[in-house]
């Protein structure tokens, strides 16, 4: 009994006790209307009832932060997929207006040379050691084409037939130092001839060799064929001068021309397989 008297759970029941009576007298000078009962219980509760509230309130933003980064997940996955078909319209819108503006290229020098006879090629393979000095077409002697048929991109002088299966050709550029086209410039009438120079990291170039000291010739001039030889059509553009400089002999001028046209970036060209005056020899055709 007397071990009883001095326990801790004897003491702990007089401390509730305690606790009960104190919240009944402060219930009843507030005249509050809670009961002793209930309000001893809220005292003691209250704190767990605070931190409940807590937990249940970043228990719900956690859900709603949840839920709103899946929705937003979501909307950005559906976003991708509408921005890669944008790109794909608009990849193809570009494909087409390229090819739509090769076209009306081609019908303006059809107009302006109604003896021209076209035959379209793609380019299938390119010389592996230089792409800018040969390739080859889909197009052969089925099709019409011959040895020494030029090949233009737009207005642009890109090269001439070189050999001719059944289906194919080859191609080499003007680029390619075989290849040798009668020119004239357009504003002084000075003619000439060009012949490549090989590939260039910065594009296509043909150079004029032979020129004389005392040449009209200047950079930003525009080269054209001149229609000598009966090979290339006249008025074809070949490229435009970007310097001049003495040859390694001193005693005459060398011009660089670039194309252009990005020979790199071709896929498909016009082969010339008929024009008036192929395969007539001139020696003055500018004057």
């Amino acid at each position: 009994m007397r071990r009883f008297l001095h326990s801790g759970a004897l003491k702990a029941f007089i401390c509730v006790i305690v606790a009960v009576l104190l919240g009944a007298v402060i219930a009843a000078l507030s005249h509050s209307n809670n009961t002793p009962l209930s309000s001893a219980t809220s005292t003691v509760l209250s704190p767990l009832q605070t931190v409940s509230s807590y937990l249940s309130y970043k228990f719900s933003n956690f859900y709603d932060n949840f839920k709103s980064s899946a929705t937003l997940a979501e909307e950005n996955a559906k976003l991708r997929e509408q921005i890669e078909i944008y790109q794909e319209d608009i990849i193809g819108y570009n494909e087409a207006k390229e090819k739509l503006d090769i076209y009306e290229d081609f019908l303006g020098v059809k107009e302006e040379n109604s003896d021209f006879i076209f035959e379209n090629a793609v380019i299938i393979s390119r010389d592996s050691t230089d792409i800018n000095e040969s390739f080859s077409l889909n197009k052969g002697s089925l099709d019409g084409i011959s040895v020494n048929d030029p090949v233009i991109y737009g207005k642009n002088l890109v090269g001439i037939v070189t050999s001719v299966s059944p289906a194919t050709c080859t191609v080499k550029t003007i680029a390619n130092p075989d290849v040798n086209v009668g020119i004239y410039e357009t504003y002084t009438g000075e003619v000439g001839y060009v012949t490549g120079t090989g590939n260039a990291a910065d594009g296509v170039y043909c150079k004029i060799p032979g020129l004389k000291k005392e040449t009209s010739m200047s950079p930003n001039g525009i080269i054209c064929t001149s229609g000598s030889g009966g090979i290339y059509p006249i008025d074809l553009i070949v490229g435009t001068i970007v310097s001049l400089e003495d040859s390694s002999d001193g005693i005459s001028v060398v011009a660089t021309v670039r194309s252009a046209v990005d020979f790199s970036e071709l896929t498909e060209v016009f082969v010339i397989k008929e024009f008036d005056g192929q395969g007539v020899i001139t020696t003055d055709p500018v004057n």
